[in-house]
């Protein structure tokens, strides 16, 4: 998280052409099972790999083989994942199990879904291992990570970094955390966000606590040991409507930066990449992630039936008329 990310629009020309990619079904290789069929071997390019490390067969290729579709998820991340009555549910789920939908449907077969936890500090290892074949949260399409080769999809929400403070401190923006304790989660962009602050001198007599999951830096934050919690306000509007008392939270200060949130995929897949945009965009296209959004943001849900009332950005409403995936640091 290096820069702040500028989001231009494509053209409508370049909307229509997205519109038509999306409506043919690509999946070279891989028009679905057969007992009497090898799998297709992997080109020679995509074979050679460094003695240290094992290549994966690509992702469509081991959901097809297999029959399993293995999705990580976040269970502190409402309304994007979270659980509930023992359940993942959440608008990244949802999201998700309309591309596994699309992939029963192309694959021609049937397909089970099995979910796994996963954490800021592990999600990269868990889909670059293949233990998951793609994370559904609120992942942060990081040009720093992406540079080190972390593969995202299309971005499908936009969200940047606020402050969540108890209601009675006098806390409206980021030059209010100037000689406060300040809560972040290891492993996500508002640690070296903050950090470059401290160095640069910006934040004079701030302390930054780090926490291993967001209920523990939320309790520190309405227990009185810190002062804030900051990431993406998304979330913030969450925690903060299933908090036990609403009123006795806020969320304030200016964006920072604007971030794109995406899934997280397999590095070194450009198949399941494409496979993914493709489908995303036809989501955006077609009405559906439209109508999720408004489920998750606008009405009420669980665990506690309350609703965050949070409008679609104009960034967001812009994405989901032109679909892409080029992003502003890319374009500089």
């Amino acid at each position: 998280m290096t820069s702040t990310l500028q989001w231009r629009p494509r053209s409508a020309r370049s909307a229509a052409a997205a519109a038509g990619a999306c409506a043919v079904v690509a999946l070279a290789g891989f028009s679905g099972p057969s007992s009497a069929q090898a799998p297709a071997a992997a080109p020679a390019a995509a074979t050679a790999a460094p003695a240290a490390a094992v290549r994966l067969a690509p992702a469509l290729q081991r959901i097809r083989d297999g029959g399993v579709v293995h999705i990580g998820y976040r269970v502190d991340a409402p309304p994007f994942a979270l659980q509930h009555r023992g359940q993942p549910v959440g608008y990244a789920i949802d999201l998700c199990n309309e591309l596994v939908e699309a992939m029963r449907r192309d694959l021609k077969r049937v397909l089970r879904v099995e979910h796994t936890v996963v954490t800021a500090q592990n999600r990269f290892e868990m889909v670059r291992t293949g233990q998951v074949h793609m994370e559904c949260g609120t992942t942060i399409n990081d040009p720093t990570r992406r540079k080190a080769g972390a593969v995202y999809s299309m971005p499908y929400f936009f969200s940047g970094p606020r402050i969540l403070t108890r209601s009675e401190l006098p806390i409206t923006d980021f030059f209010d955390l100037r000689g406060r304790r300040v809560a972040v989660v290891k492993g996500t962009n508002s640690v070296p966000l903050l950090r470059r602050r401290l160095e640069a001198g910006t934040l004079p007599g701030m302390t930054l606590t780090e926490f291993g999951t967001i209920p523990e830096a939320v309790e520190a934050l309405r227990s009185g040991a810190v002062d804030a919690y900051i990431t993406l306000d998304v979330l913030l509007y969450g925690l903060r409507a299933n908090a036990p008392r609403p009123q006795d939270l806020k969320v304030v200060g200016t964006y920072q930066l604007l971030e794109p949130i995406a899934l997280v995929l397999p590095p070194d897949d450009p198949e399941m990449k494409q496979y993914v945009d493709r489908q995303l965009a036809a989501l955006m296209l077609n009405g559906t992630v439209a109508r999720l959004y408004d489920k998750w943001f606008m009405q009420p849900i669980p665990p506690n039936n309350r609703a965050l009332e949070m409008p679609m950005s104009a960034v967001l409403r812009d994405q989901l008329r032109w679909p892409t995936d080029r992003l502003g640091d890319e374009l500089r």
